[in-house]
């Protein structure tokens, strides 16, 4: 019985620590071939400590394994928060998760974020939308920004 105790155990140490390993890390990639952005350079504000969305910072493509999304932003007030995420699943942002900045005056900023994509019911399509909240409950302005995909196509379901 003790015996088989630990050949369980080490079976799961064995498996688990490179779980872990890849977790911590992680490691994408994919055939890139399609490439599709939106901007807005309509001026928005928020003091929402909820995650939002970012009115016309969203795109729905059909896209299979790595996905890259670079948001590019021009901000003013406090500080802000500003995520990616896919189908509308709040619970697992593109990696490597909430990405913070702190204006100082209007200033730029760039972040990019990643995630595979594979089909759910035979689609490939996905939504991708860029969300921002303010951590401190102060008012932030977006003056202008910019989400940019980078993906390998996909072929289940797709128009």
């Amino acid at each position: 019985m003790r015996k088989a105790l630990v050949i369980t155990g080490a079976l799961v140490v064995a498996i688990a620590i490179p779980a872990a390993v890849i977790a911590a890390g992680g490691v994408l990639g994919s055939a890139l071939d399609r490439q599709a952005s939106r901007w807005t350079t309509t001026q928005v504000a928020t003091s929402s400590t909820s995650w939002r969305s970012v009115p016309r910072l969203s795109l729905t493509r059909c896209t299979r394994n790595q996905v890259t999304a670079m948001v590019n932003v021009t901000v003013s007030g406090a500080p802000v928060l500003f995520r990616v995420i896919v189908d509308g699943v709040p619970e697992a942002p593109m990696r490597p998760g909430p990405a913070r900045f702190v204006p100082d005056g209007t200033e730029s900023f760039s972040s990019s974020f990643v995630a595979r994509t594979a089909p759910f019911e035979a689609d490939d399509t996905h939504s991708f939308n860029v969300q921002w909240r303010s951590p401190t409950g102060d008012r932030v302005t977006l003056r202008r920004g910019v989400l940019n995909l980078l993906f390998q196509a996909g072929a289940q379901g797709c128009p």
